[in-house]
């Protein structure tokens, strides 16, 4: 039943009680206990939808290639956009199930749809989540289901200012990676990728605006494509391979809608292909949250 309905309910014994203590030493009025109740809010949505000016995922230049098979000058740019929901299922556990669409831009045709959830326990500034995600990458029609488990904690500075690190760990459940032509999976079964994360929020004036700094540190394992004399053009890599830096600029316009923009920098020293060693990107997006 939807809050609403038990407030409508009541209020004709507010009317009565609005000045009384509910309860012997509760402090509060009746009137006050519904309107605490009414701005509990169990669930809430968002659609994001953005812009890259390239697709580095996980320190690779994902679009580096024309539809032709031809580099590019270095890779296209990417449009998105993400829709998701989240259930507060109690007030330290969440749910959230969300779908994400991509399109490349210039000369590339590709096309790419997530599908992902993921679960969150917070033990107080400790959160602690596992998620899935279906990857179907429909201009080549591979595809790969991918468990994730995430570590954060979230330091409270003087100033509102607040510094996370995580630790997530990828495991590629598969299919397995053959090669390009046989429409299987897009690495290798059993693979999986290791993200050190630090995240920073500075704020730079009230709630309104802000900078948001990180720092992420990859290490592959058997997942990350790198340039050989092999069959298929590349083998895959195990060990750490990138370094990535940014600051993102969030603005928030008000309670439903916010603008963000982002400047990056990758550094990647294995030879990971289609990527050069120094790579610089950014990009923009609108939130509408609900």
């Amino acid at each position: 039943m939807k809050l609403a309905t038990k407030i409508v309910a009541a209020v004709g014994m507010a009317a009565m009680l609005a000045n009384q203590p509910l309860l012997a030493g509760d402090g509060k009025t009746f009137k006050e206990k519904v309107v605490v109740e009414e701005e509990k809010k169990w669930w809430g949505a968002s659609l994001s939808t953005g812009w890259d000016s390239l697709y580095m995922f996980r320190g690779v230049n994902i679009l580096r290639f024309d539809s032709d098979g031809t580099k590019q000058s270095y890779g296209s740019s990417l449009y998105w956009t993400d829709l998701n929901a989240t259930w507060n299922i109690t007030d330290n556990d969440f749910l959230t199930v969300g779908t994400w669409m991509a399109f490349g831009l210039t000369k590339s045709v590709y096309k790419e749809l997530d599908v992902y959830t993921s679960y969150t326990h917070n033990f107080g500034n400790l959160a602690v989540s596992l998620g899935y995600t279906f990857y179907y990458y429909i201009s080549s029609q591979l595809y790969q289901n991918e468990l994730n488990a995430k570590v954060a904690y979230t330091f409270e500075l003087p100033a509102g200012i607040t510094i996370t690190p995580s630790l997530t760990y990828y495991f590629n459940v598969g299919p397995d990676f053959r090669n390009f032509d046989s429409w299987t999976g897009a690495v290798n079964s059993a693979s999986s990728y290791l993200l050190a994360r630090i995240d920073g929020a500075v704020p730079l004036y009230k709630d309104v605006l802000s900078l948001t700094p990180w720092f992420a540190f990859g290490t592959s394992f058997d997942y990350n494509p790198q340039t050989s004399d092999n069959a298929n053009g590349f083998n895959f890599y195990t060990g750490a391979n990138n370094i990535e830096f940014g600051l993102g600029l969030p603005i928030k316009i008000n309670d439903m809608i916010t603008l963000y923009g982002y400047g990056a920098y990758s550094y990647q020293w294995e030879g990971l292909l289609g990527t050069e060693p120094s790579t610089f990107w950014g990009g923009a997006k609108v939130t509408f949250s609900f």
